[in-house]
């Protein structure tokens, strides 16, 4: 069981919403109630693991407005599941069904079974960036610091 109330009271919802709705078909409304049922296994899954909260509660919001809509098997499972990124060449292409704070679950959890490549790596940090604006710039300061007195430096001499 989560312990996170808030996506408790949003999967809740969702189920109910879902259940009391006239205009959808008894076997998308199954499919709906299958996908927040898995999705819950996942969330369970990052909360017992200690990722925060706030990437939790951003993919459960994400996801379960995408089971909301979803009409085939085949988005349930894009939906559901990480939906990892492709790669063409060093580009990263997403598409509809790829969450960010997800895919940043992801990364961590592959770094931790072997070091990134400089792609990964480079995604991993882009991620991160967007997810943790305040963090990373907290983490790197002292990197900042040091590049902004670099430039005090980088004057010629005359």
């Amino acid at each position: 069981m989560l312990k996170n109330g808030k996506i408790e009271m949003d999967i809740t919802v969702a189920f109910v919403k879902i259940l009391m709705s006239n205009d959808i078909s008894d076997k998308v409304k199954e499919l709906r109630l299958s996908a927040l049922k898995e999705l819950y296994n996942y969330l369970e899954y990052y909360e017992e693991s200690g990722y925060l909260d706030k990437l939790i509660n951003k993919i459960a919001e994400k996801k379960i407005s995408m089971i909301m809509e979803i009409t085939t098997k085949e988005e349930k499972e894009k939906v559901v599941k990480p939906n990892p990124p492709r790669f063409y060449g060093n580009k990263c292409i997403t598409d509809k069904y790829n969450v960010p704070e997800e895919e940043l679950i992801c990364w961590s959890e592959t770094s931790l079974i072997a070091p990134l490549n400089e792609v990964g790596f480079k995604r991993y940090m882009e991620l991160f960036k967007k997810i943790f604006p305040d963090e990373e710039r907290e983490i790197f300061k002292e990197s900042y610091e040091e590049n902004d007195n670099e430039d005090e430096f980088d004057e010629p001499n005359m």
